[in-house]
């Protein structure tokens, strides 16, 4: 378990709020910061198989360079080097294009929903806070975080933690075709009762919903939704 107070940035967050509250200061008090975020860099993998991922990938274009030197640096990084490529000796610039529904980030209710908010109408009071951890390293390849597995954690569910839902699978297969193709993923149900303990936020490792894209079937009269009128789920994978 984590201990000391950690301030989560990475989530999925739960509830509507208005302009005004997003824009209300909030004062923060945290012991450690943890930057959970997967690098941005050209070429980052999206889901196979989708036309829309296939038709944006990611591109950390530089178009400028300080040196030579640096130029070499840049490319290990993982970026791209812009054809026209300039060593202006003054300044690095780059272009960066990027489907924003590939590494992390947060899905805004918009996403799903077609009057849903737009994610800076998000306020940042609920989605940074105190952060517990839900670790469950067992969770293998094709594998389903469920509601028991949340509710045996023994990680108590309220409105002032952030739980994070760790599996380790980003960090065993990032970057891997398995990552894609064997992730685990939420039980319909853990967004349920997230939300039944007002629960602001939820960090994952793991796909938030059955991947259909990759054959993983409907049980019968099962239905998958984005959110309820009175909820609405906004998500950071």
């Amino acid at each position: 378990m984590m201990k000391g107070r950690i301030l989560i940035i990475d989530l999925l967050a739960l509830g509507v709020a208005s302009v005004a509250w997003a824009q209300q200061p909030v004062q923060l008090k945290f012991s450690r910061v943890v930057d959970l975020t997967i690098p941005i860099e050209s070429d980052m993998p999206g889901i196979p198989g989708i036309k829309t991922y296939a038709d944006n990938p990611s591109k950390v274009d530089v178009v400028t360079a300080i040196t030579e030197a640096q130029k070499s640096q840049l490319q290990t990084e993982g970026m791209t080097l812009n054809s026209n490529l300039a060593v202006n000796g003054r300044a690095m610039i780059t272009v960066l294009s990027i489907l924003v529904h590939n590494g992390t980030h947060i899905d805004a209710p918009r996403h799903m929903m077609e009057k849903g908010s737009p994610i800076d109408q998000m306020p940042l009071g609920q989605l940074m806070k105190e952060g517990v951890l839900i670790n469950l390293p067992n969770k293998g390849p094709n594998s389903v975080v469920t509601v028991k597995d949340i509710e045996e954690s023994g990680v108590e569910l309220g409105p002032n933690r952030i739980p994070v839902i760790h599996t380790g699978f980003t960090e065993k297969t990032w970057g891997k075709p398995e990552f894609w193709t064997q992730m685990p993923y939420l039980e319909a149900g853990v967004g349920a009762l997230m939300a039944s303990k007002g629960v602001p936020a939820v960090a994952l490792d793991v796909f938030p919903e059955k991947p259909l894209w990759r054959g993983v079937k409907l049980d019968p009269g099962e239905v998958w939704v984005a959110a309820s009128p009175a909820r609405v789920v906004a998500l950071v994978e």
